[in-house]
């Protein structure tokens, strides 16, 4: 068993405690997330270099305010002027970096206490969640076994029609459509009328009767499509004469034999 469960399906019936505590921790983690991005530069870094042996560590904030101040220092120099207060320049970014260094440990230690509470309470209302979902599973398994003999009791009724129809369409040759039984299988479930009634050419394809011989007003057979291009070639290459050409002495000497 982990620590924490894993976070649950969008669809679980949730009851209002677990819903309320779950706000509670997607709260306290996105205060902790925009409080740490919006104060990133108050976070201490690790700016060592890979030649240096020792650690070093920066505050981005307290940096640049430093770098800032020793141009100030240096224009007040060059000027002759006093020396800036560096206490009331670096104090302010100091008490910030030191603010963050507490409050990003309480924010996280806030967002775990949320998330153990909603985990908890989730965790106790697995039993009662899971029988109720063992409950409407069972309630769908029935209307599945129902549903299921309704379409394949429609499944037979269609064949029964449809090898009917095959009769009479063939003047009793076939008494099923033409691919039962076949290794092409029955694709009675491709059955489809004309507007006018008849059996569609797509529907006859699939239920086996190109060249099967059937009487005429029962099914919509198209004249064969002609590939004009294909035609063509063949033609081409059932007259096709390969040319001679008949190498001359010319520039050969007179032993040359052709």
């Amino acid at each position: 068993m982990t620590k924490y469960i894993v976070e649950p399906p969008q669809d679980l019936p949730l009851s209002a405690k677990v819903k309320a505590l779950r706000k509670a921790y997607e709260d306290a983690k996105e205060k902790l997330s925009e409080y740490r991005h919006e104060n990133a530069a108050y976070a201490t870094r690790n700016v060592t270099r890979e030649y240096e042996a020792v650690p070093r560590y920066e505050i981005p904030a307290l940096a640049k305010a430093e770098q800032e101040l020793q141009e100030q220092e240096v224009a007040a120099v060059a000027a002759g002027k006093d020396l800036p207060d560096r206490d009331s320049v670096l104090r302010p970014i100091q008490a910030k970096a030191d603010e963050y260094k507490r409050m990003v440990p309480a924010l996280t230690a806030l967002m775990e206490k949320a998330h153990r509470e909603y985990s908890d309470a989730l965790r106790d209302e697995l039993v009662t969640m899971g029988l109720k979902e063992a409950q409407k599973a069972a309630k769908a398994r029935q209307e599945w076994e129902r549903l299921y003999k309704a379409a394949m009791d429609a499944r037979r009724t269609l064949e029964r029609h449809a090898g009917l129809f095959a009769w009479c369409a063939t003047s009793g040759d076939y008494e099923t459509t033409p691919l039962e039984g076949a290794s092409a299988g029955n694709n009675v479930e491709s059955w489809e009328l004309a507007k006018d009634g008849r059996l569609s050419t797509e529907a006859a394809i699939a239920l086996g009767y190109e060249g099967v011989g059937v009487i005429d007003g029962l099914i919509v057979m198209p004249d064969p499509v002609t590939d004009e291009q294909a035609e063509a070639e063949a033609e081409f290459w059932r007259t096709y004469k390969p040319k001679m050409f008949i190498a001359k002495a010319d520039g050969y000497g007179s032993d040359w034999e052709h």
